[in-house]
């Protein structure tokens, strides 16, 4: 072959290339609601066609780029607990970038305990003391201590069927008002609450979670090898029991009913059946931090499981707090909907 058509092919195959990349971008700023810039926010853009998720993070000057985003319409979001940004139907086009400003406006009401130092301080680390992992008489990794919330280091994937889909709409429309955390209702479906402390109390047989600010305030598993009951009732938390791979406490929760949002996810209103049957996978790696991965299933909400990781830090200085959710509960007056 002449050297002349190896470089027209090379042009050609080159152009060919270029012309089939229908992808684009969405790049921006995220500022907080005085305008200043937020570093660290994770940003997600969800296709609403195939449900993928893109992820980035805001750079120190605020800054962001979802890159390689195939052509469609998204819903951009900030799914941070105490912050408020979601926007949906921004259409990305082939070799288009497209300019998104995001203003995370948190949504505390600046009281004491609830104001945005708080949210913050939820997605942030904290400071824990060096050391190896604690292990009980019988050698296993021992879980027991005072743990800050749990942080997500990753959403996963939920892709829901329609009829959940739309539901998730109807609150969003509503601006949550059936929320059940302000009707003093349960509000986890994982082990750890996601506001407040934890405290776990591990035994060779049982391990007790305290949570500070949820209800009933408190987790068993049962660590005996004993089953799951066969005609479990329906409950708000479940019926979970636990099973040592190696160092890794594996716990398998079923039996809940179809009353509580899985509100674990950060900003979402999610909901599910009776079918929800939810896998956590507890590893201490060190001494000042506790991860989790969680495995969600429900066939009658999700079109396939999909798993979220968090990392909880050790608070060797916290106590469970006392939380009394009914007392001088002003929410439900203000919780007007649309």
């Amino acid at each position: 072959m002449r050297p002349q058509w190896i470089v027209i092919c090379i042009l050609f195959f080159a152009f060919a290339a270029f012309a089939q990349d229908d992808s684009g971008s969405i790049t921006g700023v995220v500022t907080d609601q005085d305008g200043a810039v937020v570093s660290g926010a994770p940003i997600q853009a969800k296709n609403l066609k195939t449900g993928m998720l893109y992820k980035t993070v805001s750079s120190a000057t605020g800054s962001y780029t979802l890159e390689k985003l195939p052509a469609g319409s998204y819903e951009l979001a900030n799914p941070v607990i105490g912050l408020n940004y979601r926007k949906e139907n921004v259409v990305v086009q082939a070799s288009q970038t497209l300019r998104v400003d995001i203003r995370a406006v948190d949504n505390s009401l600046n009281t004491v305990g609830e104001d945005r130092a708080f949210f913050t301080g939820l997605a942030s680390p904290h400071s824990t003391p060096n050391g190896p992992t604690p292990r009980t008489a019988d050698s296993k990794p021992d879980l027991s201590g005072v743990w800050w919330e749990p942080r997500v280091v990753d959403l996963g994937e939920a892709t829901v069927l329609p009829w959940a889909a739309a539901l998730m709409k109807e609150r969003a429309a509503n601006l949550g008002k059936d929320g059940l955390r302000a009707r003093c209702l349960p509000t986890a479906t994982t082990l750890l609450g996601r506001l407040g402390v934890n405290r776990l109390v591990q035994t060779p047989s049982l391990l007790i979670i305290l949570t500070e600010a949820d209800v009933p305030g408190f987790r068993e598993i049962f660590l005996d090898g004993r089953g799951h009951p066969k005609d479990l009732d329906p409950t708000w938390t479940g019926h979970s029991i636990g099973r040592w791979e190696g160092d890794t406490l594996v716990v398998d929760t079923v039996g809940f009913n179809d009353k509580s949002w899985l509100s674990d996810l950060p900003g979402q209103a999610t909901p599910h059946t009776e079918m929800l049957h939810v896998v956590s996978r507890f590893r201490r790696p060190d001494l000042g931090h506790l991860e989790t991965e969680v495995t969600f299933e429900d066939p009658g909400t999700f079109t396939k499981p999909f798993k979220m990781k968090v990392i909880s830090d050790l608070a060797p200085n916290e106590d469970v707090g006392e939380w009394i959710c009914n007392e001088n509960n002003q929410d439900l007056e203000h919780l007007v909907g649309r």
